[in-house]
């Protein structure tokens, strides 16, 4: 026997504890099973699992329920009904039924007493309850109580299991006997095999071989006493050196497998024999196995330790060489096939390492890698998430993916500004939030001495000679020797004074446009309606239906290291830019070539059919300005081309035909297009920011230029005269920017055209009236959703608003609000118990945007 773990994966660990392991397989298909998992914060998990690889259905793979206020104690399927039971360490049990996507509590037993075991019959008609203060409860699957008994004397009922054919159960008792009883509760027989307490029973199914059953018992000395008949006189007895926690049988009755505290899994046949042991490499901060169990008819173990979890296929018998050999090489090349391709061997053993990447349990999760692009794109698939406080009462906020009952960390929203509410959104770095205050000082050479030394050199004057030095040395250790932290924010979201409008921009002009989204809340007068919301978001998603690039984490450390291929070319601007440029001066040459091809500087009066206020007819306009391609290639939605920009330029001419224009021989010098303009884009920059920086002026400029051509509509011949002039001045400073640009890129020489932009740009928004945000709102790259909330139905019985969550709330708040796009919810965000959120979404919205606007929400000050 060989069992071949997956590997370290993103679904393997979560924040919680896990407690216990129960896995069931689907009703309708084969391959496909249910694995139910206890945690130690009371949530119950619900998750698929898949034995061979399938196609991504879209639908949901996880299921956090919540109910229990305790650690959960033990999980159990009802196999026939397809309904789990789960029980904490206060005594309460729920019965959850599933209904279509959701699960929901059918029954609810709590007698104020902790229960020591709880299992189903093997038909799914019964339950067997087991008490600490003795009492045993038989009830049928829904509800009703069969029969119940509280067992007089010192013995203390400790467990209890129910037979494989389901007509009799066995109770067992700390004083080593066990009790055999019919499922109607009548006594059948009594035996006793030890003179230990017996803490755990596990009654096997009946082998369709021998007709046989087991019944495996463990004692509180670490003893595994078998037997296959009640009346047995010589029992099975296999003795552990280690500290058992479970045991669990297999599907058909044949290994029995059990957990230790040495991180061994050792697994018995039905004579007591170890027909395998392993010691399982767990994380050094898990400090025991604490679940296990089979799964897909007995081909898979789950275990679990602590917050980990791992996962084994299981090669019966003698495995083949190249069973063996396609592992060993799979390990060898990190556990994963990724670079398979470059192995020079033939495709059936490309094709087994490729099966070995495959994980059973299902999970959207992403790899660390792959996290920055993961929270910067679109999803398809809804995503269901769990947004919790970092501490009781913080202003930081952690964005959680649900897995396996508990919570795995993807994004941080730490609010910078309490006074006027302000929020930035980090990526999650390892296993500690971002720190509040500096660490202090480890193993840097003298830097502990420098700590420590005070208690013995005491100073009343806090300018001492003593004090300034070791403040000295701290700065330079601080500067020098302590490591450089990667800048892991993506986003801010910013609000008003009233907190009824928050503006969500990007803070990595590198992964994210500039304008992410913006919320406006409204009010009804005294607040006696719903809030409405209102939401304009940029779908992270091309116009070509092409997503966002997915590059590596730029704030991992792979990306940092010396020769790293990054977003940036060798060249200093990246194909985007590159394009992005040359468009952006094409548009702005066309517009002043369709501008100086009309009749402004003309008496004659010039035919409608003219051409000449194409772009591609006119004489002072370089090649490239033939092309219809948007003003501003970073716009939201953007319905200036060149062909409406030339047409919207006669119409001003007729406003303004009468108006003395400027000498059009300056108009040709500015527009002057170098003759080698390819040569610009393969000049190498010494400083990748400064290309990040004019990328983003050239972003403004565009955008101003937009809004230049658009208000002109607006203009009155008789009240506007001076407006129209300054237009047309900061229309040529506008171009005359731009070949600027062009000729200090061309020198590279850009870090005095940068500060001059900056003051130019600050100037030309004063003229216009608007505010910087306003001025960057659009990208043509990307379109923009304008989405609304779903207006609550008013329940007169119980005289509230409601709206239904599905069971994903379970507090009620003003806060809670659901999104809809043409009648189909993407997003939905309600309170539940701790300070904590849920909080749901799908395409429009990615992770960061959802994680922006409920942020919003949370700060959202009016009720």
């Amino acid at each position: 026997m060989k069992i071949l773990w997956e590997s370290d994966w993103q679904g393997a660990k979560i924040e919680q504890n896990i407690t216990y392991l129960s896995w069931i397989q689907h009703c309708e298909k084969p391959d496909h099973g249910l694995l139910g998992v206890g945690t130690d914060t009371g949530s119950v998990g619900v998750t698929m699992t898949d034995l061979k690889p399938s196609p991504d259905d879209m639908n949901r793979y996880n299921f956090n329920l919540r109910g229990h206020h305790s650690h959960i104690k033990m999980v159990t399927w009802n196999k026939s009904q397809s309904k789990l039971a789960s029980c904490d360490s206060s005594g309460i049990i729920y019965v959850w039924v599933r209904n279509e996507d959701r699960w929901s509590v059918e029954l609810v037993n709590d007698r104020g007493v902790k229960v020591s075991d709880l299992s189903w019959s093997p038909c799914g008609g019964s339950a067997l309850i087991c008490y600490e203060d003795n009492f045993v409860l038989i009830g049928s699957a829904n509800g009703q109580r069969v029969w119940s008994n509280s067992f007089p004397g010192a013995a203390t009922v400790t467990c209890g299991v129910w037979a494989a054919d389901s007509k009799q159960l066995v109770i067992g008792f700390s004083s080593g006997t066990i009790q055999v009883l019919s499922s109607q509760g009548a006594n059948i027989t009594e035996r006793s095999f030890t003179d230990e307490r017996l803490m755990q029973m596990a009654f096997s199914a009946v082998r369709d071989d021998t007709k046989e059953w087991t019944l495996a018992m463990l004692t509180c000395n670490n003893k595994i006493i078998m037997i296959s008949a009640y009346d047995q006189i010589n029992s099975l007895v296999y003795r552990s050196p280690f500290h058992i926690s479970r045991m669990v049988w297999n599907n058909e009755g044949t290994i029995l497998a059990c957990i230790n505290s040495n991180f061994e899994l050792v697994m018995l046949d039905t004579q007591c024999r170890v027909i395998h042991r392993e010691r399982i490499a767990v994380p050094e901060n898990e400090k025991k196995l604490t679940a296990i169990t089979w799964a897909h008819s007995g081909n898979v173990i789950i275990v679990a330790a602590g917050g980990w979890i791992t996962v084994g296929r299981i090669l019966f018998g003698v495995p083949t060489l190249f069973d063996i050999v396609t592992y060993d090489v799979w390990k060898m090349m990190g556990c994963s096939s990724k670079r398979v391709d470059k192995l020079p061997i033939p495709l059936k053993e490309m094709n087994a390492l490729r099966e070995l990447d495959h994980h059973v349990i299902r999970c959207r999760i992403p790899r660390a890698q792959n996290l920055c692009s993961f929270v910067c794109s679109v999803v398809e698939a809804r995503c269901y998430c769990t947004i919790r406080p970092m501490a009781r009462g913080s202003n930081t906020y952690v964005l959680c993916f649900e897995h396996l009952g508990g919570l795995v960390p993807l994004l941080i929203g730490r609010q910078v500004n309490r006074f006027l509410p302000q929020f930035q959104i980090f990526l999650y770095q390892q296993e500690h939030e971002i720190p509040e205050k500096p660490p202090r000082w480890g193993n840097y050479g003298f830097a502990p001495q420098v700590e420590d030394i005070h208690s013995i050199i005491r100073s009343h004057n806090r300018n001492s000679l003593w004090r300034r030095s070791k403040r000295q040395i701290r700065a330079i250790m601080s500067k020098h020797v302590r490591p450089v932290r990667p800048d892991c924010r993506l986003l801010q979201v910013s609000s008003n004074v009233w907190c009824t409008k928050f503006n969500i921009s990007s803070m990595s002009p590198t992964l994210l446009p500039s304008f992410l989204g913006q919320v406006v809340y409204k009010t009804s007068v005294l607040h006696l309606q719903p809030r409405q919301m209102t939401i304009d978001l940029a779908v992270l998603k091309r116009k070509n239906n092409i997503e966002l690039s997915e590059s590596s984490n730029p704030f991992s450390d792979a990306n940092t290291q010396e020769g790293h291929a990054g977003p940036s070319s060798d060249k200093g601007l990246t194909s985007e830019e590159r394009q992005f440029f040359e468009k952006v001066l094409a548009e702005c040459l066309s517009l002043k070539a369709a501008m100086n091809s009309s009749n402004v500087h003309k008496k004659e009066p010039q035919p409608e059919t003219s051409t000449a206020c194409k772009p591609s007819t006119s004489t002072n306009a370089p090649s490239t300005s033939a092309q219809t391609t948007p003003l501003s290639h970073r716009t939201m939605e953007s319905k200036l081309d060149v062909t409406s920009m030339a047409s919207s330029v006669s119409t001003w001419y007729e406003e303004i035909e009468t108006l003395a224009y400027i000498d059009g021989e300056d108009e040709k010098a500015l527009l002057a297009t170098p003759s080698k303009s390819n040569n610009v884009w393969g000049i190498e920059m010494a400083n990748k920011k400064d290309a990040e920086v004019i990328r983003s002026q050239v972003d403004k400029l565009a955008s101003i230029a937009e809004q230049l051509s658009k208000k002109h509509g607006d203009f009155n011949v008789k009240k506007d005269k001076a407006s129209i002039n300054k237009m047309r001045s900061q229309m040529k400073t506008l171009l005359r920017r731009v070949n600027e640009i062009e000729q200090k890129v061309a020198n590279d020489d850009v870090k005095t055209e940068v500060r001059q932009l900056v003051r130019t740009l600050e100037e030309m928004k004063k003229t216009l009236g608007e505010s910087g945000t306003k001025n960057m709102r659009h990208d043509s790259l990307f379109k923009t959703e304008s989405m609304q909330n779903k207006t609550p139905f008013w329940n007169e019985h119980n005289q509230v608003y409601q709206l239904d969550f599905g069971g994903r709330v379970t507090q009620e708040s003003a806060k809670n609000f659901q999104i809809e796009l043409n009648n189909n919810q993407v997003l939905q965000f309600g309170r539940i118990e701790g300070g904590s959120y849920t909080l749901d979404f799908k395409y429009p919205f990615s992770a960061a945007q959802a994680f922006a606007v409920a942020l919003a929400s949370i700060t959202q000050r009016l009720k």
